[in-house]
């Protein structure tokens, strides 16, 4: 069995108990993982980042070991808990790197918190404003578990007891790599997407994409971030934004005056689990950017 052995907390926070590993000591550098995923997915990057900095990575409400309530999964919400998870840490100012769903989290929190982040690094996230607009049919038929998520209970009804199954489908199909991932690190995610609450924590995020956020991205549509932004893409996205007709950087060099963009070849939407050497080093140089 791999080495998997990092030091788990839980703190109550916004009123909901959120779990989270730590490791390391110095600049608290944040990492939110997306669908579907938990905090396992930086499992390849807790040890190498917490040599030099204190790692602080969250389950997001409704995921892996945090709670997972029946309601209020906007986007803005998921943000504050993470916010308020940083405040009980005693941290004023941090890093944050968000993947998929957590780079909505982690781009709203900078939203509302900018003059308390140092900078952001997004991998292989759209921008929210992208998803609101038309979309052509190539581009629903790439993101078609968006709008089955959408559906209270019948999503969940036909995953339960197919979790494994339902899950293996996107670590393969999202991946250039399809064999990136281990039957034992399958198990991990299968295990944590069969408790109780925990299919519909997840696929309440996108119903609150859909129906919840959208009046707060589009109030912040003219915003700029001037902390720098970092986007790390893959062969995924390239493929969702063609099949949109869009430019995968396009949006993000709208949002964000100060946006640096790499392209990792080889890699498919789970940059950091299917190209971990290419994205730890990426994400090294620009966090030891900080205080520069």
């Amino acid at each position: 069995m791999a080495d998997w052995n990092f030091t788990h907390r839980t703190a109550r926070v916004n009123g909901v108990n959120i779990h989270y590993v730590i490791e390391g000591d110095g600049y608290p550098v944040v990492l939110l993982h997306g669908w579907p995923e938990m905090w396992f997915s930086w499992r390849k990057q807790i040890p190498v980042l917490s040599q030099d900095y204190q790692v602080i990575v969250p389950d997001m409400r409704g995921f892996g070991a945090s709670e997972k309530p029946l309601q209020d999964y906007r986007t803005r919400t998921a943000a504050t808990d993470i916010y308020e998870l940083v405040r009980h840490l005693g941290h004023d100012k941090i890093a944050i790197v968000g993947h998929d769903i957590g780079v909505r989290v982690s781009y709203r929190y900078c939203l509302d918190h900018e003059a308390e982040v140092d900078r952001l690094a997004l991998l292989d996230g759209t921008h929210p404003l992208e998803q609101l607009g038309p979309q052509t049919p190539e581009g629903v038929r790439e993101r078609w578990h968006s709008y089955f998520h959408q559906i209270p209970d019948l999503a969940e009804h036909l995953v339960r007891g197919n979790e494994e199954a339902y899950l293996r489908h996107f670590y393969r199909n999202w991946s250039v790599n399809q064999a990136m991932m281990s039957d034992e690190e399958v198990e991990v995610y299968a295990t944590a997407y069969a408790q109780p609450g925990a299919l519909r924590g997840g696929f309440s995020y996108y119903r609150a994409a859909a129906y919840e956020d959208p009046p707060d991205w589009r109030a912040d549509a003219e915003r700029v971030l001037d902390i720098p932004v970092l986007y790390l893409w893959g062969e995924r996205r390239q493929r969702t934004s063609a099949a949109s007709g869009l430019d995968p950087e396009a949006s993000w060099q709208k949002a964000a005056s100060n946006l640096r963009t790499q392209f990792i070849a080889g890699g498919g939407h789970f940059l950091h689990e299917e190209k971990p050497d290419e994205v730890n080093a990426a994400l090294l140089g620009f966090l030891g950017e900080i205080g520069g």
